[in-house]
């Protein structure tokens, strides 16, 4: 399918090309996946990112912001042709299993402002440094550093680290200047993960048993994010396609009718 650019959480700011596309999952694809998928988060990471480029090379110029969204809607084409999946989830109050039916419209992002995305200046320990959002390719050149040292394992981290132009300069003061910061430095970076990279909306829900008796003001809401549901394909194909009792006939049931 056919993502348009300005569908994304960066509304396709600046990109050379009008949509991305994106392939539902095979069942080869998805044995090959479930084979080879790596347990480490930042080579998972690296590893879906690497399925999205297969499908389109023009992922490697998108901004690392769309990629959450992007890997979720190669999850959604993979388990749903009309996009709409079924979730499962455990209130962890009171441990009852949570379903809800998850459409793409439900699926709500914040776009990010122009002026955002022209890029800024941020204040760490007293010294100014540029700020850009990093694209795929960009990230790449930070993220292959950590893959290989293990000096930070947080992605989170990474991403900051790679918003700040001045790492391919100085990479030990820049990743100082993230890593050490107090007070409102820490404050600054928690607005610049909010600006550039959390732009996917959590998926509310709500447990009728822990919320029962209460007024709509009043009800506790469990929320669910985009990172959360990219997980297992082959448990969500399944559930969320059914077979019906026509799909597989047995040769000596039809022999007998």
């Amino acid at each position: 399918m056919n993502i348009l650019s300005s569908q994304l959480p960066s509304e396709g700011f600046g990109y050379p090309f009008a949509a991305i596309n994106i392939k539902p999952m095979t069942f080869l694809d998805v044995v090959e996946y479930l084979e080879s998928v790596p347990k480490d988060p930042l080579s998972k990471y690296l590893y879906d990112i690497n399925w999205l480029v297969a499908d389109d090379p023009n992922i490697k110029k998108c901004y690392i912001m769309d990629i959450d969204y992007l890997r979720f809607m190669k999850k959604l084409t993979t388990v749903s042709p009309d996009l709409s999946m079924e979730i499962t989830v455990t209130c962890p109050d009171c441990g009852k299993t949570l379903k809800k039916k998850l459409r793409i419209v439900d699926i709500m992002f914040k776009t990010a402002d122009p002026i955002v995305m022209n890029g800024a200046v941020v204040k760490l320990k007293g010294r100014t440094y540029s700020v850009t959002p990093p694209t795929v390719e960009e990230f790449h050149k930070v993220f292959q550093k950590y893959l290989k040292f293990r000096k930070v394992s947080n992605l989170d981290l990474i991403k900051l680290i790679a918003l700040i132009d001045d790492f391919y300069d100085r990479p030990n003061e820049v990743e100082d200047a993230v890593l050490s910061a107090t007070h409102d430095d820490i404050t600054a970076l928690l607005a610049l993960k909010d600006l550039y990279f959390n732009r996917v909306e959590p998926v509310k829900m709500y447990c009728d048993i822990c919320n029962n008796g209460l007024k709509k003001e009043e009800r506790r809401e469990l929320t669910v994010s985009i990172d959360e549901l990219i997980v297992d394909f082959f448990r969500e194909i399944t559930i969320n396609n059914q077979l019906d009792e026509d799909k597989i006939q047995f040769k000596q049931v039809l022999q007998t009718r």
